[in-house]
């Protein structure tokens, strides 16, 4: 496995194995960004492209882990979500309840469906750039901050073991690895950067509510190599997934 040293503009110098990465500021920048090869999909256009009304993943099957035995459930379905003509699952999980699938929400500007293929909003939802991503949730639900993503990977054993818990045992993942028992049924959107999209099927990011000084905050879950929920924060011109958390009472 080849390692690497690298420069990231303003994040001090990140060094690691593959994906596995830190930084010399404590910050953890996408580690797959230096290893070419992985779904790209590039495009010179960013039009809007309205996604499918569908919000059912036919290949998710979360009664079980990957290799077939089954799993204790840290989460309990809460009530659909119906927004903008959807019917979105939803989850409680600890304290919290969140939506159980990606965002499909479609914007005038700022979203896209990966690869602009309406079908990819129908089992990933759609990538927001980070401005429109803290606008888009419905009455009574918001964008998460990173205080309260640590409050969901703390209610499923914590952040070391996080992105295995909460990913989706879905084919959708290019290696199933995920357990999801805790009913959140993360999914591998990928990503939109600077007209093109990557790694779909290997990675997920979820924006956050919290900026910084490296622009926002958001969490990522890799397909294979790191079970931990990865905290990064980068520029709010990407296009990440969102998922949307019911305000407390």
């Amino acid at each position: 496995m080849k390692s690497f040293i690298r420069n990231f503009v303003g994040q001090g110098v990140c060094v690691g194995l593959m994906a596995l990465v830190s930084c010399t500021d404590g910050s953890h920048p996408d580690p797959v960004s230096v290893v070419a090869g992985w779904g790209l999909v590039s495009s010179s256009v960013d039009p809007i492209v309205s996604g499918s009304s569908s919000s059912v993943d036919p290949i998710i099957a979360t009664s079980s882990s990957s290799n077939g035995t089954s799993v204790a459930s840290t989460g309990t379905p809460g009530a659909p979500l119906v927004y903008g003509g959807q019917t979105y699952k939803t989850v409680v999980i600890g304290t919290q309840t969140w939506m159980a699938e990606n965002l499909n929400f479609t914007t005038s500007m700022g979203s896209w469906c990966y690869g602009n293929v309406a079908s990819n909003c129908t089992f990933y939802g759609r990538l927001y750039d980070w401005g429109r991503a803290i606008t888009v949730c419905p009455s009574g639900w918001h964008l998460p901050d990173t205080t309260e993503w640590t409050i969901l990977e703390t209610a499923v054993g914590g952040t070391a073991t996080a992105g295995t818990k909460l990913k989706a045992n879905s084919t959708l993942w290019s290696i199933n690895t995920g357990m999801d028992n805790s009913g959140f049924s993360a999914l591998p959107g990928g990503r939109f950067y600077s007209s093109a999209f990557n790694y779909l099927g290997n990675i997920g990011n979820w924006w956050t509510s919290t900026a910084d000084g490296y622009g926002a905050c958001f969490r990522s879950i890799y397909d294979s190599g790191v079970n931990n929920v990865v905290h990064n924060c980068n520029s709010t011109a990407y296009g990440f997934s969102v998922r949307c958390l019911q305000d407390s009472n």
